[in-house]
């Protein structure tokens, strides 16, 4: 979607919503509910579809903008169920346009959506330099593979970051690094904070584009997903670049015996399919792959899985429903406990974010997929 489009332009998308709910199921035979916040109110007003007659009714001026309607848009997890569902429209890209309304008139709710919007007010940006240094005996200017440094937010990014620096070394192909004082857009663009996104886009194009023709890894699904998918809709002249995530590099490392497995200790695993990784990115087996590569570990399935992964709320910033990011954390956590599996690992550190915060940080029961494969390979 376009920086310049406004919620008028989207009118026939939102009338065209047959309220056929089709946005908050999976097909037959499983119907699992898959949107958050229908599955936590089964009201259809809750749902991508709601939300699009809330716009419709907005742009008809039979609705006034206000709190009430930033905090519903805001509260939306972001998890692309609504649009992998209807073939009829990007249900959560009108969302991020309906959010973008209400920045404009200064309705944000508070709590974290309300960090970002002063910190953007303030700094023209959101985030903060990468905690990923790449050792010299593996950091080369030369290197066809180029880690694409996220900004950091929490000690949970930091961590991540520590752990594929080493598994960095344990492959020891030459890499180099980009690398960026701040957001490399995802962020703003998903919430909304659109007026500092087109310059910010466009300098990072730049700089990238002049690297060209090299092999670009991701750890965040977020940022991947936005750069590989957004830019060329924000940017003018984007020509692509070569991307791959993470685990991919790893299940290749693992195949080429570059990493090697350690002897360790059995443990059962489930593994939790990120929003943007899986439906946003089609990345569904390098993970798994990933996971059978490592000695003594066994993959145990959550009931809802790959394209029927069900969110773990860690985008949901307003307060709708109150706490409720925290909440649907828990429904994941206690599907994950169902399976009876020792450890949950996911491949987002926003995902790993949202667990700590219902399980505490000291919880070692969920790990990055980065992490566990650094503490079980040589």
């Amino acid at each position: 979607m376009k920086l310049s489009t406004e919620l008028k332009d989207v009118r026939g998308t939102a009338s065209a919503c047959l309220k056929c709910a089709n946005c908050t199921t999976s097909g037959w035979p499983h119907d699992y509910l898959l949107c958050p916040i229908y599955a936590h109110d089964r009201c259809f007003a809750f749902s991508c579809g709601g939300l699009m007659y809330i716009i419709k009714s907005l742009v008809d001026g039979q609705l006034d903008y206000d709190d009430s309607v930033a905090e519903l848009a805001f509260t939306c997890a972001s998890c692309l169920a609504c649009t992998d569902l209807c073939m009829r429209a990007d249900g959560l890209d009108t969302i991020r346009l309906l959010r973008h309304e209400v920045v404009k008139r200064g309705l944000v709710p508070e709590g974290r959506a309300r960090q970002i919007y002063d910190e953007v007010n303030k700094q023209g940006d959101f985030g903060h330099k990468t905690g990923l240094n790449i050792p010299d005996k593996i950091k080369s200017d030369k290197a066809g593979t180029i880690v694409f440094a996220e900004c950091s937010h929490t000690d949970v990014q930091s961590k991540i970051a520590e752990s594929a620096a080493r598994l960095l070394v344990k492959i020891g192909n030459p890499v180099s690094i980009f690398s960026e004082e701040g957001c490399c857009g995802a962020t703003l663009y998903d919430y909304g904070f659109w007026e500092q996104l087109g310059p910010l886009v466009k300098a990072n194009w730049e700089k990238m584009k002049a690297i060209g023709g090299k092999n670009f890894v991701f750890i965040s699904p977020h940022c991947q997903e936005f750069i590989v998918k957004r830019y060329p809709e924000l940017v003018p002249g984007y020509t692509g670049i070569n991307s791959r995530h993470f685990s991919q590099l790893l299940a290749v490392a693992f195949k080429e015996g570059k990493l090697k497995s350690r002897r360790m200790d059995k443990v059962k695993v489930s593994y939790h399919d990120p929003c943007y990784l899986g439906r946003g990115l089609g990345i569904y087996d390098a993970p798994r792959e990933v996971l059978s590569s490592l000695d003594g570990v066994e993959l145990v399935e959550m009931k809802r899985n790959r394209e029927n992964s069900f969110c773990c709320g860690a985008r949901a910033v307003g307060n709708y429903f109150p706490n409720f990011s925290e909440e649907n954390a828990r429904k994941r956590i206690k599907e994950f406990e169902e399976t009876g599996a020792d450890l949950l690992i996911t491949a987002c550190p926003y995902c790993q974010e949202v667990f700590h915060k219902v399980l505490g940080k000291e919880n070692k029961r969920v790990r990055d997929l980065i992490e566990l494969v650094d503490e079980r390979t040589e």
